[in-house]
């Protein structure tokens, strides 16, 4: 039986729409996995990077978020 693929933000199936508010509002996706749907319209997601930052792929942490704020990753043309 092959082994399932390794979980990462290259292959990530969904985002995670996020937002920065200081000052100014800034909205931002996060590449994420959904893991599991939770009760109360919630799901568990493993999240990559920290905030809008590139270079920081290699962060990864487990959520607990709203539902609608995940969102298939859009396809590719």
């Amino acid at each position: 039986m092959p082994a399932p693929p390794e979980l990462t933000a290259a292959n990530a199936t969904h985002q995670l729409i996020c937002q920065h508010v200081c000052r100014w509002t800034k909205t931002y996706a996060m590449p994420c996995h959904v893991l599991k749907a939770m009760p109360g319209d919630r799901v568990k997601v493993l999240v990559f990077g920290e905030r809008h930052w590139r270079g920081r792929e290699h962060v990864r942490r487990v959520r607990y978020v709203e539902a609608g704020r995940v969102r298939p990753v859009p396809a590719s043309a």
